[in-house]
């Protein structure tokens, strides 16, 4: 009797440390609050400290809002060059009725909001850039259509150009 109650103690001490591995590993990936995830830390040498395309712009796939002004009056043009020229595809506003006015559009995981008066606070003073698809194609639109292009080559991988809509404001896109 005495040796199966041991037994018995060491099967239940082996269930109980298996538990224990099997709840540290499935919640690995949580925080100390059990419900953020915990900080990814990517193996980068300092030359690499920004990247484009899939790696910053679609990393972790977070929708981030992006504002750009546009008058009444010029929401027609700035939705031919957006959703036309550059290709983006126009969305239902996400909090809807709150911007009634203007357009909204979606660019990898950015969401862009374009109008008078956003119910979202924004860095106005960011350039706004967003990925697009075969950047080379975009920038031979935007020349056709009469648009000036100008190539921004200060990061080497980074395809990048920045342009001045027909509203007066300057984007930058990504190749993404």
């Amino acid at each position: 009797m005495d040796i199966s109650l041991k037994a018995v103690a060491w099967v239940v001490v082996v269930l109980l440390v298996l538990f224990w591995i099997h709840q540290n590993f499935r919640n690995a990936d949580d925080g100390e609050d059990g419900e953020t995830p915990k900080k990814k830390f990517s193996k980068r040498g300092p030359d690499m400290a920004f990247s484009a395309g899939r790696d910053a712009a679609q990393k972790n796939a977070r929708s981030l809002q992006v504002f750009i002004p546009v008058e009444p009056h010029e929401e027609a043009v700035a939705r031919h060059f957006y959703l036309d020229v550059l290709g983006l595809t126009e969305m239902r506003a996400p909090n809807y009725p709150k911007d009634a006015d203007g357009f909204w559009a979606v660019s990898g995981s950015r969401q862009i909001y374009f109008g008078t008066c956003p119910s979202f606070s924004f860095d106005a003073t960011a350039l706004p850039a967003f990925p697009v698809k075969n950047i080379e194609a975009v920038a031979a639109r935007l020349t056709d259509e009469g648009y000036k292009v100008t190539w921004n080559n200060d990061i080497a991988y980074v395809k990048r150009l920045v342009v001045v809509d027909p509203t007066g404001m300057e984007i930058g896109l990504i190749d993404g």
